[in-house]
């Protein structure tokens, strides 16, 4: 399965830090464009989870920590990006990537955002 194009009808999640002063998320909760912007260490690939191989808590992982976002495929290749599978086996089979950035792209990390919408995960009770 990897390096294999993920469906247009498919859903990847992205996460983003919690923290107000990391600013990943806006005053109405909806995603910044740094939750889509690639830092040096990810070498081109903005790194995902496709929806329907995990769930919002193991792509979360902390929720003290981070917010979820999620955004669909076909709005991801509407602004010319293109989403891959790479699972990292046993760890995160659900692993993929969003290709198609440059690391000084703001543009295209807004777009994503503006896609994107918040999660929400329920507490364990």
């Amino acid at each position: 399965m990897e390096n294999k194009r993920i469906p247009q009808e498919e859903f990847l999640y992205r996460r983003g830090y919690a923290t107000p002063e990391r600013r990943f998320m806006n005053p109405d909760g909806s995603a910044t464009s740094r939750v889509f912007k690639l830092r040096e260490k990810d070498n081109g690939k903005l790194s995902v989870d496709v929806k329907s191989l995990t769930t919002p808590e193991k792509a979360i992982t902390n929720q003290n920590e981070f917010m979820l976002f999620e955004v669909s495929v076909s709005n991801v290749e509407s602004i010319g990006l293109d989403s891959f599978y790479d699972p990292i086996l046993p760890e995160n089979p659900a692993h993929a990537f969003i290709y198609g950035m440059d690391i000084d792209d703001e543009t295209k990390a807004l777009l994503l955002a503006k896609k994107a919408r918040r999660v929400f995960i329920k507490n364990p009770t």
